[in-house]
C-alpha cells in the first residue's frame, strides 16, 4: 500500500481495503485511529497512567503498569489489545463507544504483524506461543491411582440441607471427587455419583480442597471462622488423617502441597502465605505482603513456584524452594478467588471478582490472554490434563473454554453464584457447586446430562436402609437375569442340534461320495491292467489260430500229425477262454466306473444341497449364542451389583 494513501481513508475502509501482503505501521494506519480516539488523555503532556500513545517510542515504553503491546504478533496478550477490545478493565477509551470494528481490525494486524514503526521496518520472527500447551505427567502414578478402600462411612453432622459449597476437588488420575460439607468431606465415584465414603474434618468447614499430584492424598484447609485454622492431609485409600499443619487463628481459606509433599502454603484473613514443613510442622517461610485476606494458593505442579491471591487483587508468585518474591502480577481490579495451574507449569490462570479469567506467562509475567469470563465476579477456574479450561461466576454459571481461552460451551445454570467448579481425571464431567449448597456433576460433552451429589449425605443407618432396599430389587434382578440366562442356552443347545444333525448327514454323504470315487479309481487302475493283457491275448489268439489251420493241412499229407494239430487246438482253445473273460471283466469294470461315477456325483451333489441351509442355521446360532452371552454378562454384572451393594451394606452395618 501507498504509505502517503490519506488516513481518512483507511479508517473509513479499514481492514477490508488491506491486502494480506501490506505492511500495517503504526505512523501509516495506527496513529491516526489512536489520534482519533486517545490522544486527549495519552499524549506526552498529558500521559494518564503514565502511558503516552502520540509517538512509536512512547507506546513502546509502555505506562505506569508496564508494557502494553509487544512484538511477538500476540495481540490477545496486549494489554492495550484487551482494553480497546474490552477483554478487560478499565475499558477504553473510557465512557465512549468502543473503537469500530474496522479500526480495532486495523490495531489487531498491527500488532500481529510485529509493531512496525513505518515502511522501513521489518518485524521480528514471531515467538513461540505461550498458550501452546506442553504435554506433561503432571506425577501420574506408575500403578493404578488411588481410590478409597477404607474410609469411614459414618456422617459427623446430619442436616435437613447443605450450606453453601465451599470447596470440590477432582483427583488428578482417578474417577474420584471430594466435597466439603460441615465438619465432613465427602467422597464420590465420580462417573456413577456412588457416596464412597465421609471424612471426619472436626474443626469446622473446609474451605480448600486439593489432591496430590499423584493423587494419593487429599489435603483440606479450612476451620472456624475467627478461631482456628489448620490444614488437614488425608490418605485417600484409608481415610486416616495423616497430618494436621498450621495453628491459624482464623481460618484457612486455601492451601496446598507441593509436588514432592514436603511443604505446605496455607493462607486466610492473617493476610500472612505460611508455608510449613509438611514432614514435622514446622513454619519455614512466614511471608508477609498481601494487605488483605489470602483466598487463593496454589503450587505450580514441578514445585518451582507458589502463587497466593487476595481480596484486594494483589496476585504474586513466589520461589518455593527460598520463599523469595519472583513477580507480582497486577493487572485485576478486584478480588482474586482462585488460582490455577496448567499441568506443564508454564502458564497459571487466575480468577477474579472484576469478571475476568487472566492466562498467564509465568516466565515472563505477561498476561498473555484475558476474557470477560462472567459478570458479576469470576469464583473459579480449573484446568484440565489438555489444557483446557473450567471456570465458575456469580452470573450462576459454569463455562468450558478451549486452550486459547476461547468460549467453548456453558453447563446447567444454578439458582445461586457458582462457588466451585472441577473437571475430572478424563475430562468428561465437570463437577460444581452453588452458594444454596447444591452440587452438580455434568457430562462435558452433553451438559445437560447432570447428577446430583450430597454435600449433606443421609447417616449411614439411613443409608444402610436404602441399600438394603437396592439390594432387595438387585437380588431379583439376579434372579430374573438367571431365568434369561437358563432360556438362552435352552436356545442354543435348539439351534444347535439341528446343525450337528446336518453337518452328520452331510459328512456321511461326503464319505459316500468319497468312497465311490476310490471305488472308481480302482476300476480305472484294473481296466489299465486289463486292456494291455486284452491286446497281447487278442494277438496270441490270432497266431494260435494260425498255428491250428497250418496243423490241420499238413495232417491231410500226413496222418502222424495228428497230436500237433490236438496241441495247437488246446492252445488256441485255451487263449480263447482266457480272452472272453477278460473281455467280460472288463465290461463289468466298466459297469461299475459309471455307476460309482453316477453315485459319487449324486452323493456330492446332496452333501453340498444339505450345506446350503447351514449359514441360515448358524445364523440362528449365531443370534442364540449372542443373545447367550449378552444374558451372561448381565448375569455377571448385576451379580456384581449385588456383591458390592451387600459389601457396601455390610460397611454400613458396621459403621453403625
Amino acid at each position: 500500500m501507498n504509505r502517503y494513501f490519506p488516513a481518512f481513508a483507511i479508517l473509513a475502509l479499514g481492514s477490508q481495503f488491506l491486502s494480506a501482503d501490506d505492511k500495517i505501521t503504526f505512523e501509516d494506519h495506527v496513529k491516526p485511529v489512536f489520534r482519533q480516539h486517545c490522544l486527549s488523555c495519552h499524549n506526552q503532556g498529558e500521559k494518564k497512567g503514565g502511558l503516552a500513545l502520540d509517538s512509536y517510542l512512547a507506546v513502546i515504553e509502555g505506562g505506569g503498569s508496564g508494557e502494553v503491546v509487544y512484538d511477538d504478533g500476540d495481540a490477545s496478550g496486549s494489554r492495550m489489545w484487551q482494553l480497546i477490545n474490552h477483554d478487560d478493565t478499565p475499558v477504553m477509551p473510557p465512557n465512549q463507544d468502543k473503537i469500530p470494528a474496522e479500526q480495532l481490525a486495523v490495531i489487531r494486524s498491527w500488532i500481529e504483524g510485529g509493531i512496525l514503526e513505518d515502511s522501513g521496518s521489518k518485524a521480528k520472527a514471531k515467538k513461540k506461543n505461550s498458550l501452546e500447551f506442553v504435554a506433561s505427567s503432571g506425577g501420574k502414578p506408575d500403578g493404578p491411582a488411588a481410590m478409597p478402600e477404607t474410609v469411614p462411612q459414618q456422617v459427623p453432622v446430619v442436616t435437613d440441607r447443605a450450606s453453601a459449597i465451599t470447596a470440590i476437588a477432582a483427583s488428578p488420575w482417578a474417577p474420584l471427587v471430594a466435597v466439603a460439607g460441615q465438619k465432613q468431606i465427602v467422597l464420590y465415584q465420580i462417573d456413577t455419583g456412588e457416596l464412597l465414603g465421609v471424612l471426619p474434618f472436626d474443626e469446622g468447614v473446609a474451605q480448600s480442597l486439593r489432591f496430590s499430584r499423584d493423587g494419593s492424598f487429599l489435603i483440606a484447609g479450612g476451620g472456624t471462622h475467627a478461631l482456628q485454622g489448620v490444614t488437614a492431609i488425608y490418605d485417600v485409600k484409608s481415610g486416616q488423617r495423616v497430618a494436621t499443619i498450621g495453628d491459624e487463628l482464623d481460618v484457612v481459606f486455601d492451601a496446598d502441597v507441593n509436588n514432592n509433599m514436603t511443604r505446605v502454603a496455607l493462607g486466610g484473613p492473617q493476610k500472612m502465605l505460611r508455608i510449613y514443613d509438611a514432614t514435622d510442622g514446622e513454619l519455614v517461610f512466614d511471608l508477609k505482603k498481601h494487605t488483605d485476606w489470602i483466598y487463593a494458593i496454589a503450587y505450580s505442579p514441578d514445585g518451582v513456584l507458589v502463587a497466593s491471591g487476595d481480596r484486594s487483587a494483589g496476585l504474586c508468585l513466589w520461589e518455593a524452594e527460598t520463599g523469595r518474591l519472583y513477580m507480582d502480577l497486577p493487572e485485576h481490579k478486584a478480588a482474586i478467588n482462585a488460582v490455577a495451574w496448567r499441568d506443564d507449569s508454564n502458564v497459571m490462570a487466575s480468577a477474579s471478582d472484576d469478571g475476568t479469567v487472566k492466562i498467564w506467562d509465568v516466565n515472563t509475567g505477561k498476561a498473555i490472554k484475558s476474557f470477560g469470563a462472567h459478570g458479576g465476579g469470576v469464583t473459579d477456574v480449573a484446568f484440565d490434563h489438555e489444557g483446557r479450561i473450567v471456570t465458575a461466576g456469580k452470573d450462576k454459571r459454569v463455562k468450558l473454554w478451549d486452550q486459547n481461552g476461547n468460549h467453548v460451551r456453558d453447563f446447567v445454570p444454578v439458582s445461586e453464584h457458582v462457588l466451585e467448579a472441577v473437571v475430572s481425571y478424563d475430562g468428561k464431567r465437570v463437577v460444581y457447586g452453588d452458594w444454596s449448597g447444591r452440587v452438580l456433576s455434568a457430562l462435558t460433552e452433553s451438559p445437560d446430562t447432570t447428577q446430583p451429589l450430597a454435600a449433606n449425605p443421609p447417616p449411614a443407618a439411613e443409608r444402610a436402609k436404602q441399600v438394603e432396599q437396592q439390594l432387595t430389587l438387585i437380588r431379583k434382578r439376579v434372579a430374573e437375569a438367571q431365568v434369561a440366562w437358563d432360556a438362552a442356552t435352552v436356545a442354543v443347545t435348539q439351534a444347535q442340534k439341528p446343525i450337528d444333525v446336518l453337518r452328520s448327514q452331510i459328512a456321511a454323504r461326503e464319505a459316500e461320495a468319497a468312497a465311490a470315487t476310490a471305488t472308481v479309481e480302482a476300476a480305472k487302475k484294473r481296466i489299465e491292467v486289463i486292456e494291455p493283457r486284452l491286446a497281447t491275448l487278442t494277438s496270441q489268439t490270432r497266431d494260435s489260430h494260425d498255428l491250428v489251420i497250418a496243423a490241420r493241412l499238413k495232417m491231410k499229407d500226413d496222418p502222424t500229425q495228428s497230436e500237433l494239430v490236438a496241441t495247437a487246438e488246446q492252445t488256441l482253445a485255451e487263449e480263447l477262454a482266457e480272452l472272453a473273460k477278460l473281455r467280460r471283466e472288463r465290461t463289468t469294470v466298466t459297469e461299475q466306473i459309471t455307476a460309482q461315477t453316477r453315485l459319487a456325483a449324486m452323493k456330492t451333489t446332496e452333501a453340498a444341497t444339505a450345506a446350503e441351509s447351514l449359514p441360515a442355521m448358524q445364523q440362528r446360532l449365531e443370534k442364540a449364542l449372542q443373545a447367550a452371552r449378552q444374558t451372561q454378562a448381565a448375569v455377571e454384572a448385576v451379580t456384581r451389583e449385588a456383591g458390592r451393594a451387600e459389601q457396601k451394606l455390610a460397611t454400613l452395618t458396621a459403621a453403625n
